[in-house]
């Protein structure tokens, strides 16, 4: 896995798709959609993918999330 050691510098209004994120984060794409599945279940925020094809949109806010937990 390559993560960085910091936390990477994204607005908490930026959106993007999970090939982005995982680019950002430096992990794996099932990786982040594993987690953000997760944390949208947990939180029941955003439960439903955010666009007509079903693609998940992930947030700055997110993003930013995802890497705590990693």
């Amino acid at each position: 896995m390559n993560l960085r050691k910091t936390c990477p510098d994204i607005p908490d209004d930026w959106k993007g798709g999970i090939s982005e994120t995982s680019r950002l984060l430096g992990i794996d794409r099932k990786t982040v959609r594993k987690y953000t599945l997760h944390l949208r279940a947990r939180c029941m925020a955003n439960a439903a993918p955010d666009s007509a094809a079903g693609r998940i949109r992930i947030s700055g806010a997110e993003a930013k999330m995802i890497w705590h937990l990693l």
